[in-house]
């Protein structure tokens, strides 16, 4: 006997079984006392009910740019929980075959939850999460479709905007944008608060001006041919990696950063303090969005509400910029 199949003995989803085997505050005492009673009569040992034991969910694990995130995130997210008493197990959904599914998986593993990194619209995992009723935590993912699930990441607009905004008062209006791949929702987010911030600024949109790639520094060198061929002034990056790969593939060209071409990035990786980039960047609090990812599932596990959390970030100025206002 499985928990899959009490919810569909009884006609409920699986989620609420769950929660009522559980002792969720957000089902009612009669469920309760259904599903348990059921249960019990059909031998499911509520022994084997999750507790303290919470998977973090990776889509994949290479080495490149999401990593290099994650495991700021990640390592905030773990200490949290270990200092809760939960044992974490950390699994990677592309090794997963193509019958993989997520409410089987929960439950034969006993997982009480998950933290969910790395997702995009094209995983293969998507479909299963806008149908799901589990607790689960997506990281810079949000689907409107699903109110169960909780998401947390950081603001998109407001920072770009201020970096377009810092560029303007530096005399720059020729402002270009590398972006992440197009089937990510934290690329698209980003994409689009470029767009509205150049609008703000007073800037006409040019599209030749944007190019698109994915979130890993290879891109940026790659990126770095296109936009020699333009005549922009500086480059907002959608992530670190994207940035640091962009300026190597400049020096390459001989084209100096920030002499001819100012860069921005979007992260303030660790990594960072041990490289010459000298980047401005927009600064993510990876520590309080591991915590907060924690306090979601845990939430979630006691039967509250979903949530959507979105923290802010800040720019930090370095020195690849370059003010051309000097120039006049």
């Amino acid at each position: 006997m499985t928990i899959k199949q009490i919810a569909k003995d009884l006609n409920l989803s699986m989620g609420t079984v769950s929660k009522a085997l559980n002792d969720a505050r957000d089902v009612s005492e009669e469920t309760k006392q259904l599903v348990c009673e059921y249960a019990k009569k059909m031998g499911y040992s509520l022994s084997r009910v999750p507790g303290n034991r919470i998977a973090l969910l990776y889509q994949f694990m290479q080495a490149n740019y999401q990593n290099q995130l994650f495991f700021s995130v990640t390592t905030a997210f773990s200490l949290a929980a270990s200092n809760s008493r939960f044992e974490i197990v950390t699994d990677i959904l592309a090794n997963k075959d193509e019958k993989f599914d997520l409410n089987e998986y929960m439950e034969n593993n006993h997982f009480a939850g998950a933290f969910v990194l790395g997702v995009n619209f094209d995983s293969p995992i998507y479909n299963q999460l806008v149908e799901s009723k589990l607790p689960l935590v997506l990281m810079d993912m949000y689907i409107p479709e699903n109110p169960m699930l909780s998401s947390i990441g950081s603001e998109s607009i407001p920072p770009i905007k201020t970096a377009v905004d810092y560029l303007r008062h530096l005399g720059h209006s020729k402002i270009g944008f590398l972006a992440g791949e197009q089937q990510s929702f934290v690329a698209a987010e980003r994409f689009a608060a470029y767009i509205l911030a150049i609008s703000s600024a007073g800037i006409k949109f040019e599209s030749d001006y944007v190019y698109f790639g994915n979130f890993t520094k290879e891109c940026g060198v790659e990126a770095a041919d296109y936009f020699a061929g333009t005549d922009v002034t500086a480059v907002i990056c959608a992530s670190d990696m994207m940035a640091m790969g962009l300026i190597d593939g400049l020096a390459e060209r001989g084209i100096g950063v920030p002499d001819r071409i100012s860069v921005i990035g979007f992260d303030d990786l660790e990594l960072l303090r041990y490289t010459n980039y000298d980047l401005t960047t927009i600064r993510q609090d990876f520590n309080k969005i591991g915590e907060t990812a924690f306090q979601q599932l845990c939430d979630l596990i006691k039967g509250k509400p979903a949530q959507r959390i979105i923290l802010p970030c800040q720019l930090v100025k370095r020195g690849s910029v370059r003010d051309l206002n000097l120039l006049s």
